[in-house]
């Protein structure tokens, strides 16, 4: 049950205080014949591997309590002599079980308690007696305050506030997720002994210390009590510079407010949480977490040994453990030596095999592979050979260059195949395999992608002519594209041609300026097919934007979904928008995100929102620059508006005033809006009321607190699907 880091060997039951031959004493042999049969139902494979099953029926009491203390882990071995006494209704033996190692430490702390500990002054008011800490350990005085945890509680909320000073309601998301993360935050979970060791290992900023810090928080807040009486946390990263101490010195040093409690908190250690955060930026010493280990918490040794002993179990083993770390890797070995290809191929082509035995493959992603000539063959061979049912693949950052030529033949004849991403390292040999895909009369493509791909300009026009020809493909994606002047007038000629089919376009980040928005605009009034634009990331400016208005206010122009996200679009930008919402226009959908539109924007577009010719059913203003003093314009809107369903007001400072304005306008159940996205500060109680009355007055509408990082997709994204 125990998820245990692999640092060397556990200490036997015995040495730890618990003696299994005593209690198996007490059972008759019925009663031990169904110990082993229970004992086997409950065994994980890794921890009865060592044993023999023969060995295990054949022994006697003795026999057994040796076989399993001296081959299995500690732990293990504790925790199911409980769980199966529990099953056995032997309620004696569990009690025995889980009190004879912590009487045992008790003893053992009462005889051996460090100098250190005599030294420490505390105010008179604040002694608590070794009885009255055991009488709170064990649950006979809950109405007593812990003097520890409310000191604690101190200090965490300060450190809480100084780690995340203005995005709490940003943490809330990461740390929702740490009860399914930690087994021992919820034991009802779990139909056994939880584990006493979990690690939480992933990249940096995936949020591992803001789940401990929370963790750690809600210790505080009693929302652990039932797993652990006293929590430590420990900054691996803050150790590094501490000399060597006790273990018992280790765990008070910050805290010497509760020294003369350290004795009872070791004893009653089943209940004791240790946090160890940042493990890998610990320093240790080669073998220090193997050979120099310590069982004596009175013994000074350098901090990695007091970890390493933790860790292992032979200091405080019935402890729970939380550890964050990185992933890490050991040094790099053998690798001067070159890969067996004799020895690989049989592999990859047992692997390739899969096309032949599985009808139902319908997803194919290669990413981030180097593959040889040979690998290339094999496995274009079988894509050609197979009746496979292939509808989406992902030729994604591949080498050498040649293989994506020679995979997009592989792909050429297949009719099932609609969906395809392609993307390389800059690399301009993508596009002529791709042409030849496209030019395939049993080419059913519909979605393309095609990421960083440096093309010259006659490829670009090769894939022109494909476009016009193509009568599948109705999505194409170029992000991250940097087009030359010619290749960007050559695509908006293609969108002249009515033989184009493409509906849905994007060009997100492709170096676009208002220069190229004229001939862009042209192509907009002749197409009728497309219906979604997506020109994100590109520094078009109010000068481009008037320039695309003029070609959307015609009613020939079928746009529905225009994403202008971080285009450099301002105030005046915004007069062009709104005189175009104004004019019948088949606009539905309009992303304006983290451009700094401002008050006199957000005024210009409810202007056009007022208006009955305007079809604008979502809107995104996410980081706007939006104020409180926009909102009373913005409410003004919303109550004549009939149309706008989804509103995204997210990461603009609107505060309770902006948001008491809104709740004016959306208590009336004419406003047709059923999704707001707003910024929520959710400690502010004003909020909070005023949003609860909002949604009691309009049982219909969705709040939503945005959580969202910049650097994520945008908003809109889920609504320009390809």
């Amino acid at each position: 049950m125990e998820q245990e880091l692999g640092i060397g060997e556990v200490a036997p039951s015995a040495e730890l205080g618990f003696h299994l031959q005593p209690l198996l004493e007490e059972l008759g042999q019925d009663e031990l014949s169904t110990f082993k049969s229970l004992l086997r139902d409950h065994s994980l494979k890794e921890e009865f591997q060592h044993l023999l099953q023969t060995e295990v029926e054949e022994a006697g009491r003795k026999q057994l309590a040796d076989l399993l203390t001296a081959r299995c882990p500690s732990y293990w071995v504790e925790m199911v002599t409980i769980q199966v006494s529990d099953e056995m209704n032997r309620m004696d033996l569990s009690e025995r079980a889980k009190d004879e190692p912590r009487e045992t430490a008790l003893k053992s702390l009462q005889e051996n308690k460090p100098p250190s500990l005599e030294l420490a002054q505390v105010q008179e008011e604040d002694v608590t007696n070794l009885r009255e800490t055991k009488e709170d350990l064990e649950g006979e005085k809950p109405g007593k305050q812990d003097k520890y945890r409310n000191i604690l509680k101190k200090k965490f909320c300060q450190r809480w506030k100084n780690f995340w000073p203005r995005l709490s309601e940003d943490v809330c998301i990461v740390t929702q997720r740490y009860e399914t993360l930690i087994p021992f935050c919820n034991p009802k979970m779990l139909a056994g002994p939880f584990p006493h060791t979990v690690v939480l290992h992933g990249p940096a900023g995936v949020g591992k210390t803001t789940l401990a810090k929370k963790l750690m928080l809600d210790w505080t807040q009693d929302d652990l009590a039932e797993t652990s009486n006293f929590a430590f946390y420990l900054s691996c990263k803050e150790l590094n510079h501490r000399g060597p101490c006790t273990f018992a010195e280790l765990i008070s040093t910050n805290w010497p407010h509760v020294q003369d409690d350290i004795l009872a908190i070791l004893a009653g250690a089943q209940k004791v949480l240790f946090i160890l955060d940042g493990f890998d930026e610990l320093k240790v010493p080669s073998g220090a977490l193997i050979h120099d280990i310590c069982g004596d918490w009175k013994e000074q040794k350098p901090v990695p040994v007091l970890l390493g002993s933790l860790l292992k179990r032979k200091m405080l083993p019935k402890a729970i453990l939380l550890i964050t770390t990185r992933p890490g890797s050991s040094p790099s070995s053998l690798s001067h030596r070159s890969q067996n290809d004799q020895h690989m191929l049989p592999l990859w082509m047992d692997l390739c095999s899969v096309f032949d035995s599985s009808r139902n493959l319908l997803f194919l992603d290669i990413s981030q592979s180097f593959l040889n000539a040979s690998s290339v063959r094999i496995l274009g061979e079988k894509i050609v050979s197979a009746a496979s049912s292939l509808q989406k693949v992902v030729l994604k950052n591949i080498s050498p260059a040649d293989t994506y030529r020679n995979f997009c033949m592989a792909f050429a004849g297949h009719k099932t195949l609609t969906h395809l991403t392609l993307q390389g390292n800059d690399q301009n040999d993508m596009l002529p395999p791709l042409c030849e895909v496209l030019r395939n009369p049993k080419c059913n493509l519909q979605y393309l992608r095609l990421v960083s791909c440096s093309a010259t300009t006659q490829q670009w026009a090769d894939l022109s002519c494909c476009l016009k020809t193509n009568q599948s493909l109705t999505c194409l994606n170029l992000t991250a594209n940097e087009f030359l002047d010619e290749g960007a007038k050559l695509l908006y000629m293609t969108l002249r041609y009515p033989t184009c089919f493409l509906q849905r376009l994007s060009l997100e980040n492709c170096h676009l300026t208002e220069a190229y928005c004229k001939d862009l605009s042209s192509a907009l009034i002749v197409n009728q097919r497309l219906t979604h634009l997506c020109l994100a990331k590109n520094a078009l400016g109010d000068r481009g934007v008037k320039l695309l208005c003029e070609g959307l206010t015609y009613p020939e122009c079928q746009l529905q979904t225009l994403v202008l996200w971080c285009c450099n679009i301002t105030s005046d930008g915004c007069i062009h928008l709104s005189t175009l919402l104004q004019q019948n226009s088949n606009l539905t959908h309009l992303d304006l995100g983290l451009n700094h539109i401002g008050i006199m924007g957000l005024k210009f577009l409810c202007e056009a929102l007022k208006k009955p010719l305007c079809k604008l059913s979502c809107l995104w203003l996410w980081g706007c620059a939006i104020t409180p003093f926009c909102c009373a314009e913005l409410s003004s809107a919303l109550r004549s508006n009939q149309n706008l369903i989804t509103l995204d007001l997210g990461q603009n400072s609107l505060g309770s005033s902006g948001v008491n304005m809104l709740c004016d306008a959306l208590k009336l159940q004419i406003c047709p809006l059923q999704t707001l996205r707003l910024k929520i500060d959710e400690s502010d109680a004003r909020i909070q009321k005023l949003l609860r009355e909002m949604k009691e007055s309009n049982p219909q509408l969705t709040i939503e607190s945005d959580h969202r990082d910049p650097k994520d997709n945008r908003p809109s994204s889920n609504d320009f699907i390809f």
